[in-house]
């Protein structure tokens, strides 16, 4: 069933469900993160639902309120989670959405010595931003996965592109657009001989 706008507006700007105590941050685990077959939504949704595991075990806000706590409309939220089921991420009990692969274990088969093994938080202020495309969401995370507000970031697109498994043209477009809406304390462009380097230090939020 489709969401009416008057239902979709009928939650307080800052929803946040009630038996969260705090703003949750996200932690979205790098296998979920470089996984070429989720979209950029579908991870962002995971990072929820793995971030609730700890706190209740699943997730049983309706697609309205995530909607509303990630910024995505709630139709989306339902077709991510439809497909998130259909792949064998996630689980559906009455309201009720739980995750059913264990991150921990899930590539212990595959070669991961090659593999940037970070994951990545994504705090409230920035999931939960209107003014961000989802892939500005992740990136600004991967950013901060090593900046945290007073290092530099200085790895090249091709490997923030390869973490987030997207374009590099993406992570160029999404990089600008962080920059331009104020979300870096500092951005740097070094040139020299066959270089070309971006250097990031990502601002910090207050923790309530």
């Amino acid at each position: 069933m489709k969401v009416s706008l008057e239902e979709w507006n009928s939650l307080d700007e800052l929803w946040i469900p009630k038996y969260l105590n705090k703003k949750i941050v996200l932690k979205i685990p790098f296998q979920i993160l470089i996984n070429p077959e989720l979209s950029l939504n579908e991870k962002l949704l995971l990072g929820l639902d793995y971030s609730l595991v700890g706190k209740l075990g699943f997730n049983q806000m309706s697609h309205i309120e995530v909607g509303k706590l990630l910024d995505l409309h709630p139709n989306i939220v339902g077709s991510c989670r439809r497909r998130l089921i259909e792949k064998g991420f996630l689980i559906k009990e009455g309201k009720k959405y739980t995750i059913t692969v264990d991150f921990s274990s899930m590539m212990e088969a595959k070669d991961l010595s090659s593999l940037d093994k970070r994951d990545i938080k994504i705090p409230f202020e920035i999931y939960n931003n209107s003014d961000l495309k989802t892939g500005e969401k992740l990136l600004w995370g991967e950013y901060n996965s090593i900046s945290k507000g007073f290092r530099y970031y200085f790895a090249k697109r091709e490997h923030a592109a390869k973490r987030l498994a997207v374009s590099v043209e993406s992570v160029s477009n999404w990089t600008k657009s962080l920059y331009e809406k104020g979300l870096f304390k500092e951005y740097k462009l070094e040139t020299g001989y066959c270089t070309h380097q971006r250097k990031i230090i990502t601002i910090v939020f207050d923790q309530d």
